[in-house]
């Protein structure tokens, strides 16, 4: 056993202090915090953001293809597919290229019409992608927004980043986008992304991205923008709502009430009785009063009735019409129906699942909003409005 011991010992005391064999130094390696997918003339355009350690903390500043603090680079390759765009990337990058820190993925409307199923794909199948990552459309080339130069950030991926943070529309992320495609309803919602013009004295790519809107996906395909207010009954659905500010109206007061959503939470019931399937719809909405340019006074019970009722009658309209788009204009479900049903009835959904496309766009909806205004501001009364007795 002595012996035994003394020659194991010596075997595992070498397994265990092999030490990092294949490891790579960070000075080898070209670190990416965003990429973009473009689809021009029949190929597919990669772009990457690099971050450049070097100049990290000089605060040094850089020439065209960087952030103003001079700490990213832009490359991009095309190729038949993504994963030979790929492959001709790295050519054009003297260090390993480095995945693991992308954070945003942007796919350019024009690459969406093509399919991106093949893109993601790719994102899930390549060991360094993230599956977290923040994924948006772009109107434009999605290379045109990874070379701006944000003024605020250190780069537009960082940018972005913190708009998915603030939640201004969805926040989608690969392993989400993936689901949403291939689950049973096979459609998704990205946020889409535009420049914002520079200033007069500024040059054309010191400026920032921003959001506008929504991209519509059918089946992997984008199909469709929606923007303001349509935009607010597709959020409404799909359980995004967040960080906005609507100004309503009650007549006969001339001007109006502007209320900031503070919660929203909106509920999906499927029923199937009789073989007749229905979904009803419960949003509850709480909101402060922000502005007010009318002579409504908000301490009055009866004049924050009346805006709790328009401001409910808005919300109803609006996500009535984001329905009627859904379900009659691109017979798509936008909102994930299919996967409440097959949460809650997985036998009949699973006797029914190939019939969907016929059932969705029949499917009776009942949509149900309760909003409430829980706080009213500082103000008592309107100001700003002269005292009868004043002259």
């Amino acid at each position: 056993m002595r012996i035994c011991r003394a020659i194991i010992m010596p075997i595992l005391c070498c397994v265990l202090l092999s030490g990092c064999w294949d490891r790579i130094e960070i000075n080898d390696l070209a670190i990416v915090l965003a990429t973009g997918i473009d689809y021009e003339d029949g190929k597919v355009q990669l772009t990457s953001q690099i971050f450049i350690p070097r100049k990290a903390g000089g605060g040094e500043s850089s020439g065209g293809g960087g952030s103003p603090s001079g700490v990213t680079l832009i490359r991009t390759a095309e190729g038949r597919n993504i994963a030979e765009a790929l492959n001709r990337l790295q050519r054009k990058v003297p260090r390993n290229m480095f995945w693991g820190h992308c954070e945003v993925i942007i796919i350019s409307e024009q690459a969406g019409k093509r399919g991106i199923r093949e893109y993601i794909d790719f994102f899930l199948r390549y060991p360094q992608f993230r599956e977290h990552a923040y994924v948006f459309s772009s109107e434009k080339a999605a290379k045109d927004i990874l070379a701006l130069l944000d003024p605020l950030e250190r780069s537009s991926a960082e940018s972005l980043r913190e708009m998915a943070n603030l939640k201004l529309g969805t926040r989608v992320t690969a392993l989400e986008l993936a689901k949403s495609i291939e689950g049973p309803s096979s459609s998704a919602i990205l946020s889409r992304m535009l420049i914002l013009p520079p200033e007069p004295d500024q040059d054309k790519l010191t400026t920032t991205p921003y959001v506008k809107g929504l991209s519509l996906y059918k089946k992997d395909r984008y199909v469709k923008t929606v923007k303001e207010p349509l935009s607010v009954g597709v959020l409404l659905f799909a359980k995004e709502l967040n960080n906005i500010i609507m100004p309503v109206e009650i007549k006969p007061l001339e001007g109006s009430f502007s209320i900031r959503l503070i919660e929203n939470k909106t509920t999906l019931k499927p029923r199937i009785v009789n073989q007749h399937w229905s979904m009803k719809v419960d949003i509850q909405t709480n909101g402060e009063v922000v502005l007010n340019t009318t002579d409504g006074n908000l301490t009055d019970p009866a004049v924050l009735t009346q805006l709790e009722k328009a401001w409910s009658a808005k919300l109803t309209s609006l996500a009535h019409d984001a329905l009627h788009m859904s379900q009659k204009e691109l017979r798509s479900d936008l909102f994930q129906f299919a996967v409440e049903f097959r949460r809650y009835h997985p036998k009949l959904w699973k006797e029914q699942e190939k019939n969907w496309e016929t059932i969705y766009p029949e499917l009776d909806v009942e949509v149900k909003v309760d909003a409430h205004v829980i706080r009213t501001g500082k103000s008592t009364g309107p100001q700003g409005i002269p005292n009868e007795d004043e002259s």
